[in-house]
C-alpha cells in the first residue's frame, strides 16, 4: 500500500480549476464522454444548477447513463460526501465495472466553515481510497467566484490538477506532510457559555444543550438533533479523551455552534465518515453526528480532539 495521504495508482485524484460555465461544460463533457466510451460507472455529484446544465449538454442516452447528486443535499455536510463515493465505489466494484466520478464539494455560495471542510474533505479522500480498486475523481474548482485561498487549497489536496488547457501533477500537492485533522478551528466571535464534565454529568450535558437550543427559537427537530449529537460526543469525551471534557456553546451569526474539546487523539482520521456495516455494534457514534448537524469539524492532534458541530438558525 502507498504511503497514507498519497494518491496510488488505482485512484487518480484531480482538481479541475476552471472560470464559469463555459469552462466547465468543455472540462466535465470531456471527462464524462471518455467514460461513457469505456464502458464505465459514472455518477456525478454536483449542485442542481450544474446538474442542470450538464443534463441539458448530454443526447438522452448518455445522460441515463449517468447517476446524478444534488451535492446540495448529500453533501450539505462536507463530512458527509466520503460515504457517499465509498457506496458509488462499491457497486461499480460489484458489477465488475470502473468508477468514473464528478464531485464538487466546494461549490459557491457556500460559507467559509463549510469550504474549510471541503479541504478536509479533499485530503482525507487520498488516504482513505490508496491502495483500493482503479477509479477516477475530478473536483471542479471555479477559480472566477471561488476564494483564491480555495483554488490554492484544491492544488495542494489534489496529486493532478487540469485546467481546459493542460493536465498533469499539481503545483501545490502537499503530499505526506500535511495531516488532514491537524491545525485549530477560528475563535469563537463573541460571548461563550462553558462548562467541563465528566461521566456523571452526561445528563447534564445533554439537558444544557437542549435548554440552549430551545432558547435560541431552534426548530423541535433540530432541538432533538443537537441534542442527541452533544449527548454521542460528551459520552465519546468520557470513553476516549481520558474521562472529562469540555463543553462551549455560542452564536455566530446564523449558526448555533456547540464544541466539545477532550485530552483524546483520533487515532482513525475517517472516524464517522464510513456508513457503519450492517449490524455494526459501537463505534457509530460520530457517523451518527454527521448525519444529525449541519456542519461537522473535527480537529485532532497529540494536544487533544476538538469537535465543533453547527446547526444553521
Amino acid at each position: 500500500m502507498t504511503a497514507a495521504g498519497h494518491t496510488g495508482p488505482g485512484f487518480e485524484h484531480e482538481s479541475f480549476l476552471h472560470r464559469g460555465d463555459g469552462e466547465f461544460l468543455h472540462g466535465v463533457l470531456g471527462s464524462l464522454r471518455e467514460g461513457l466510451a469505456r464502458g464505465e460507472t459514472l455518477v456525478v455529484a454536483e449542485p442542481a444548477p450544474r446538474l442542470a446544465l450538464l443534463r441539458d449538454a448530454l443526447p438522452g442516452a448518455d445522460a441515463a447513463a449517468v447517476t446524478w447528486l444534488d451535492m446540495s443535499e448529500c453533501g450539505a455536510n462536507p463530512g458527509r460526501i466520503l460515504a457517499v463515493w465509498r457506496a458509488a465505489l462499491d457497486d461499480a466494484v460489484a458489477a465488475g465495472r470502473t468508477l468514473r466520478g464528478v464531485g464538487e464539494p466546494a461549490f459557491v455560495g457556500r460559507r467559509d466553515a463549510e469550504l474549510a471542510e471541503c479541504d478536509v474533505h479533499e485530503r482525507l479522500l487520498n488516504t482513505a481510497f490508496t491502495g483500493g480498486p482503479t477509479w477516477r475523481l475530478l473536483c471542479p474548482y471555479d477559480r472566477a467566484r471561488l476564494p483564491a485561498a480555495v483554488c490554492r487549497r484544491a492544488l495542494a489536496a489534489h496529486p493532478i490538477s487540469s485546467t481546459t488547457a493542460e493536465r498533469g501533477r499539481s503545483p501545490g500537492w502537499s503530499g505526506d506532510d500535511v495531516e488532514p485533522l491537524a491545525g485549530t478551528l477560528p475563535a469563537p466571535p463573541g460571548a461563550v457559555l462553558r462548562g467541563t464534565f465528566g461521566a456523571g454529568d452526561l445528563t447534564a450535558v445533554r439537558r444544557t444543550v437542549s435548554s440552549w437550543a430551545r432558547a435560541l427559537g431552534l426548530a423541535r427537530d433540530r432541538v432533538e438533533a443537537l441534542e442527541l449529537a452533544a449527548a454521542e460526543l460528551a459520552a465519546n469525551s468520557v470513553r476516549h479523551g481520558g474521562g472529562t471534557g469540555g463543553v462551549a456553546l455560542w452564536v455566530d451569526g446564523d449558526a448555533a455552534v456547540v464544541e466539545f474539546t477532550d485530552a483524546g487523539r483520533m487515532a482513525d482520521p475517517m472516524a464517522g465518515r464510513r456508513r457503519p456495516a450492517p449490524g455494526q455494534e459501537g463505534g457509530c457514534g460520530l457517523y451518527l453526528v454527521h448525519q444529525l448537524c449541519d456542519l461537522v469539524a473535527v480537529r485532532s492532534s497529540a494536544d487533544g480532539t476538538t469537535v465543533r458541530v453547527t446547526t444553521w438558525r
